[in-house]
């Protein structure tokens, strides 16, 4: 609901106030006191009903309600003195002397584009060692087509549940709402490429295309074969009339590819380390990317993926070296993946992140608007994004990008729900932040179990904070001594910090400070 007071918007949906140029962030009891006022137009709310509504009735000081009902007057241009918008009737309670008007926003009525699940390619190659060429080429499919806004393809994570649990096309429609199934296979001979794919409807179970592509056996042809097979089955989804049947809603730019098997199969194997976060396989590709890098300079995919890896030895203590700053290097070899392909989403996703990580707000927003415009139907961009944009304060953004991200990928990580459990934080709602963080258990993740401590705390469970505790503490047992360093970057969540250091207290986690605790957080 958005509403107009005055010279003030305010849009409690996103729990903002707008003033001209400057915008706020409402806390939950400003929202409620001004929700509160406007519902009873231009009656008096008295002071017991204000504090039964807002405060569910709990005891409050007169400090407390006369401290929210000057910010909830400054949120709005108003103050005590002049009282021309939020009026104290002594005796009797607050009531809004300027009425409010509700704007209305129409609803954005959408043609559903249609769905795909692509599923993991199989090998049919002589070879089982050559099982990464299908494994690559799936996953560049499933991102060429991610780049059409007419059709919406959900990602490599849900494709490997669906195969795994082995669903028929009716049960990908139930459970993923998936319209169409592309599936295929790869042989690969010594001079030689074989791809055979059909595009088929979970409704009706036909086969709406059947191809088989022949050719050389080089990394490019692989790379063609993946264009190839994104234009046509968008356009089958598509219609013949549609954009992007007549070339109009293709590939925003072309990619600049590597010819490289090594990087192909290293890349390959990155996102299957990001899909499954193997330990021995991240230090396995840390290894061996540098030198495939050093003879392919140009591979903005590998680059891309190596500063990625570094990423998670710096911020997830991944395989963590001693004395070793994995964060320059980082940023290194993502700014050479931009350097190599501008054009690449994942490149800039991995600049986006380097960026805010050493607090380069402005960069970060360059790689990040770059990496949106370039690919906005990938789930990886969106969820990366969206969960940077969580750490810098930007929550309806950070939420509608997560949001999008889940639709997308219905299989998905924990983390994903992250930003949405500090929403609920934010507005003293630990019973619904608790059971939004547990929809997708991360056990093992040491920021899981962190939460975890941190809203059974607040929920009054201290015997389950105790335990988790214990837990994160054998999960990650410097947690204590580096919980500080790592808030650093959370400064636009200063009230979350403060809400878990006090819970993590009380649960017995003894968190070091920091030389200067305000620079903490």
């Amino acid at each position: 609901m958005k509403i107009e007071i005055s010279d003030a918007r305010v849009d409690f949906d996103r729990m903002t106030a707008e003033r001209g140029d400057d915008q706020r962030r409402l806390t939950r009891q400003t929202a409620g006191i001004l929700r509160a006022l406007v519902d009873a137009d231009d009656q008096i709310v008295s002071k017991d009903d204000l504090i039964d509504r807002v405060w569910d009735g709990r005891i409050v000081t007169d400090a407390t309600l006369s401290t929210a009902i000057k910010e909830a007057r400054h949120a709005v241009g108003d103050t005590g003195a002049d009282q021309r918008i939020i009026e104290t009737v002594h005796g009797m309670g607050f009531r809004l002397r300027t009425p409010a008007r509700r704007i209305e926003t129409l609803p954005i009525i959408e043609q559903d584009a249609p769905c795909l699940l692509v599923l993991p390619f199989r090998n049919t190659s002589a070879d089982p060692d050559a099982r990464f060429i299908p494994e690559g080429l799936t996953d560049e499919i499933i991102t060429g087509l991610s780049r059409f806004p007419d059709v919406k393809v959900l990602s490599r994570t849900t494709s490997d549940a669906a195969q795994t649990a082995a669903f028929d096309p009716a049960q990908m429609k139930h459970k993923y709402d998936a319209d169409f199934i592309v599936e295929g296979s790869v042989r690969r001979t010594e001079t030689r490429l074989r791809v055979s794919v059909q595009l088929a409807s979970t409704q009706s179970g036909s086969v709406l295309l059947s191809e088989q592509i022949d050719s050389e056996a080089t990394v490019q042809s692989v790379f063609d074969v993946q264009d190839h097979i994104a234009q046509i089955c968008a356009a089958r989804m598509a219609g013949p009339h549609g954009p992007v049947a007549q070339g109009k809603g293709g590939f925003a730019t072309e990619r600049v590819h590597h010819e490289s098997w090594t990087l192909f199969r290293l890349v390959a194997d990155f996102r299957r380390y990001y899909r499954t976060y193997d330990f021995q396989l991240h230090a396995a590709l840390r290894d061996a990317f540098p030198p495939a890098l050093a003879r392919h300079p140009d591979a903005s995919d590998g680059w891309a993926a190596y500063a990625v890896l570094l990423l998670e030895e710096f911020r997830y203590h991944v395989n963590e070296r001693a004395d070793f700053d994995a964060l320059t290097p980082a940023s290194e070899a993502a700014e050479r993946a931009v350097a190599a392909d501008p054009r690449n989403a994942f490149a800039q996703t991995a600049l986006a992140m380097c960026r805010l990580y050493v607090m380069d707000i402005a960069g970060f927003d360059e790689a990040a608007d770059k990496a949106l415009a370039l690919n906005p139907g990938n789930s990886d961009v969106l969820s990366e994004i969206g969960h940077c944009y969580a750490f810098i304060g930007r929550e309806a953004e950070a939420i509608a990008l997560l949001d999008k991200a889940i639709e997308l990928s219905p299989e998905h990580p924990g983390w994903y729900h992250f930003a949405k459990t500090w929403r609920y934080a934010r507005l003293d709602m630990f019973n619904a932040a608790l059971l939004e963080l547990q929809r997708h258990p991360m056990h093992g993740f040491y920021w899981y179990h962190a939460h975890l401590v941190w809203l059974h705390s607040a929920c009054g469970d201290h015997a389950a904070a105790q335990s988790e505790a214990e837990i994160l503490r054998d999960v990650f047992p410097a947690f204590e001594a580096r919980a500080m360093d790592e808030l650093a970057m959370w400064d636009a969540n200063r009230d979350l910090v403060a809400s878990a250091l006090e819970h993590w207290a009380r649960a017995g986690l003894n968190i070091v400070e920091t030389a200067d605790p305000a620079t903490a957080i």
